[in-house]
């Protein structure tokens, strides 16, 4: 009975942990260039509970093992700002932040700022600089008269980059993903095809979630009723005289 609650217990922790992940699906559907996360499960240890019966095994519930970004496929939104911009096959921008931290981004919402030096700059929605195929933050380049940006000369210049293994990818906060061991290093695409005045919307399916999230809640519901019965079961072992 002991081994049912805490499996039970166990059960309940992992599926809250999955009902954040799905409620942030949920909560992400409109941002521009959010990618589905989805966590999956996976059984925890098993002991044999007689000696002389190995093959009577019992399990201790499940765990939330990992959680993976899913690169399905999107829809696009076409804005006609000059400054949109959207990945038609696979593919991230480069930004780096002000640590000079260097990420990775679907999110194509872009904007211009102007330096001390009176330079103005490519940056993304959240301030991060906007960087070339070299990994140079970019000037914006301006027409011959200077009274407007030559935004076909800045499409040319945006930097595209893609990974080896794209599911390895660290997911990080405004819409950033850093990469890591496992996704190998970012490699410069200038054959990739950029939309301008167009932004990529999530790829999150509110059905699928809603699915998800219901069987979430069940799965919390029937764990906790295991727990509230082992602790019945306990109780009343406890009072047999």
């Amino acid at each position: 009975m002991n081994i049912s609650f805490h499996t039970g217990k166990t059960a309940m922790i992992e599926q809250a942990k999955a009902l954040n992940v799905y409620g942030n699906n949920i909560a992400n559907i409109n941002t521009y260039g959010y990618q589905t996360v989805r966590p999956s499960f996976a059984d925890c240890l098993y002991s044999t509970q007689r000696a002389t019966e190995e093959d009577w095994q019992t399990g201790h519930g499940a765990y939330v093992q990992k959680t993976d970004v899913m690169f399905d496929e999107s829809s696009f939104y076409y804005t006609e700002r000059p400054l949109d911009f959207a990945l038609a096959g696979e593919g991230f921008f480069a930004v780096e932040d002000r640590y000079g931290d260097v990420n990775y981004t679907r999110d194509g919402a872009f904007a211009m700022t102007q330096a001390e030096t009176g330079e103005w700059y490519l940056v993304s929605g959240s301030g991060e600089y906007v960087l070339d195929y070299d990994n140079n933050r970019i000037v914006v380049p301006f027409d011959a008269d200077g009274a407007a940006p030559d935004y076909q000369a800045l499409s040319d210049m945006i930097g595209v980059f893609t990974f080896d293994n794209v599911y390895g990818i660290e997911a990080a906060a405004t819409n950033r993903y850093a990469a890591n061991a496992r996704s190998g290093a970012a490699t410069a695409d200038s054959t990739a095809e950029k939309l301008q005045g167009v932004l990529i919307t999530s790829n999150v399916s509110l059905a699928d979630q809603m699915v998800k999230l219901i069987e979430t809640q069940r799965a919390y519901q029937i764990s906790s009723r295991v727990v509230t019965t082992s602790d019945e079961f306990s109780r009343l072992a406890n009072n047999l005289r």
